[in-house]
């Protein structure tokens, strides 16, 4: 009988000790129909090593490296490379019995399953932990969407880790077409399955224990740390989703919901983390009176989505597939072509067609910020982000940006970023520590702004950022300057009740290609110009910290001065202008 071949997954990440182990389990399996794909995600150890000479031995095992980006997000850069006709994860510290295969593929084939779902042991180094009560003989139960789903709300270990993890079962590669994995986030596997078996017609257990799970002390779901709280937003989102489905008893959801509350805040306050149980015991008393505000959040708020578009045909693909691909999918994505020569024009509509949600409009060239103010003008969404269309956004942008605004009731949110260097090939990593928010009031994040902005990019682009439509009742961007962001930032910032800064990298912005912004000539060193001393006029009259204020004004213009003379720039008016005005503060 013709087979259809399976591709097997495995994210690694320092996994040197136990890899060979895992690799030898795949090479042993009966079923020979397979690719193995090995995602290196950025390894320190010898994995690396490790995972190139299986592929030198077999042309069945392909080899990947990658950035380190966590292990959602080596899972999806092996769905986009998978060729097989089924998908089957498996962890790098983890190993298969020779049979898991062949067994899984012959029960999938049988009952037509778009998930096969596969029993497991535990292992802890030297014995073998099987659980025959609930893996008695090999047999096939069929399971519907929702009663796959409720026993994610199981309190038996066995049941819940069955059905809760994404190795150990069998998927039709299809259901993968518009789902991914979460991208930084912890329990990521409880923000996909539920999906993925809502997205199945046909689901069966087969009672086969033939994937082995290893109890690895060191592993991330050993450690406790603030990534933990993930779990808490992915029941919270399964509830909101699944709560009208037919079949779904909810109180069992909200009995799980409170068990994890309690064991979560056992956890914080056995490691001090102090404001984060107080948080986590408000939504457990909360509970405990049959109060769960986040089935009251609104969740379905329409974003707008603005991309201007200028002769970016090598790029523009990569920005809108990491658009299309967003896990919030209430959106509409203002598409506007600003004048571009090349096709960016025809990939656009390539878009247009295929997805609702994108709309395409073409003007005369105006520069970036009248493409921006077009797409202002043409939004309906209640939030509005930019998005320059070189650069390109991690799958969870919109999500995080959004649940943010929700749990702050905040206008604006700002998150950080990632760059990549066109040139270099390289990218620039900026947070190495913990995630946390912070919240400001308006003002109060203006008058930090001068020395906020001294650390980077941050709170100075107008990418990277969730605004509410508000916002925008009497404030545009500048036509016709560069550094527009600069001169747009900070009244929107002033005119937000409340801003909320997240911690976390899910903007990718490009560097090392040419644009307006980024040779030295006259008209960049004018607007400059232009933009301090009219935001220099405006903290002075506001009397917002106008000491900071004068120090980067000082600071900026005798760097861009430099530059100037660099360029060869001393024969034109501005230059003479910089001269001056330097001269007059430097001479009292």
């Amino acid at each position: 009988m013709k087979t259809e071949t399976i591709s097997i997954i495995v994210p690694i990440y320092n996994a040197e000790n136990y890899l060979k182990s895992c690799l030898d389990s795949v090479l042993s399996q009966t079923f020979k129909d397979f690719e193995v794909l090995m995602v290196n995600d950025g390894s320190t150890d010898s994995s690396a090593t490790i995972c190139q000479d299986y592929a030198e031995r077999d042309s069945r095992f392909r080899y990947f490296e990658k950035v380190n980006g966590g292990l959602s997000d080596a899972r999806n850069y092996g769905l986009d490379r998978a060729k097989g006709a089924y998908i089957t994860f498996l962890d790098a510290d983890d190993f298969l019995f020779e049979n898991y295969l062949e067994k899984l593929y012959q029960a999938s084939r049988l009952s037509d399953s778009d998930i096969l779902i596969g029993g497991y042991c535990r292992f802890d180094g030297s014995d073998f932990y099987f659980y025959n009560d609930h893996f008695k003989s090999e047999s096939l139960i069929s399971f519907t969407s929702a009663q796959a789903i409720q026993v994610l709300d199981s309190m038996l270990d066995v049941p819940f880790l069955t059905f809760s993890t994404a190795w150990g079962k069998l998927f039709k590669r299809g259901l993968f077409d518009e789902l991914r994995f979460p991208y930084g986030k912890y329990a990521e596997d409880q923000f996909l399955i539920w999906k993925l078996y809502m997205r199945a017609d046909n689901i069966h257990v087969f009672n086969n224990a033939s994937y082995v799970y290893r109890m690895n002390p060191s592993g991330l779901s050993s450690v406790f740390s603030l990534k933990h709280l993930d779990y808490i937003d992915a029941i919270e989102e399964r509830i909101r989703a699944t709560k009208d489905l037919a079949g779904i008893n909810i109180q069992h959801s909200f009995n799980m919901y409170d068990y994890v509350l309690q064991r979560m805040l056992g956890q914080l306050e056995a490691h001090q983390f102090l404001d984060e149980a107080e948080q986590v015991r408000k939504k457990l008393e909360l509970a405990e009176r049959t109060e769960y505000p986040f089935l009251l959040e609104n969740k379905n708020d329409l974003i707008s989505i603005i991309v201007p578009i200028y002769n970016v045909e090598k790029y523009l693909r990569m920005c809108l597939d990491s658009i299309e691909n967003q896990t919030y999918s209430n959106i509409e994505v203002l598409l506007i072509n600003d004048g571009s020569p090349d096709s960016s024009g025809e990939i656009c509509q390539e878009y247009v067609a295929r997805d609702s949600r994108f709309h395409y409009f073409e003007k005369e060239n105006g520069g970036l910020s009248d493409a921006r103010n077009y797409g202002i003008e043409k939004s309906n969404g209640k939030y509005l982000t930019f998005v320059d269309s070189d650069d390109w956004l991690s799958l969870t942008y919109v999500e995080d940006l959004h649940r943010a605004a929700i749990r702050h009731s905040a206008d604006t949110v700002v998150a950080h970023f990632t760059i990549y260097n066109e040139s270099d090939r390289l990218y620039h990593v900026h947070i190495w520590d913990e995630y946390y928010e912070r919240t400001y009031k308006g003002e109060e994040l203006v008058l930090k702004l001068p020395s906020l902005e001294l650390d980077g990019y941050v709170y100075v682009t107008s990418w990277g950022k969730l605004f509410h439509k508000k916002l925008f009742t009497n404030i545009r961007f500048p036509k016709g300057k560069v550094i527009e962001d600069s001169r747009t930032n900070y009244k929107l910032f002033f005119k937000s009740e409340k801003i909320v800064y997240i911690h976390k990298e899910i903007y990718f912005h490009r560097e090392g290609i040419e644009s307006i912004g980024s040779s030295i000539n006259e008209k960049l060193l004018t607007d400059v110009l232009e933009c301090l001393l009219e935001r220099l006029a405006i903290y002075t009259i506001k009397g917002w910290n106008y000491s900071d204020e004068k120090d980067n004004v000082l600071g900026c213009l005798r760097w861009r001065y430099q530059q100037a003379k660099e360029n060869g720039l001393q024969d034109t008016e501005i230059f003479r202008r910089y001269t001056e005005i330097l001269d007059l503060i430097d001479n009292n």
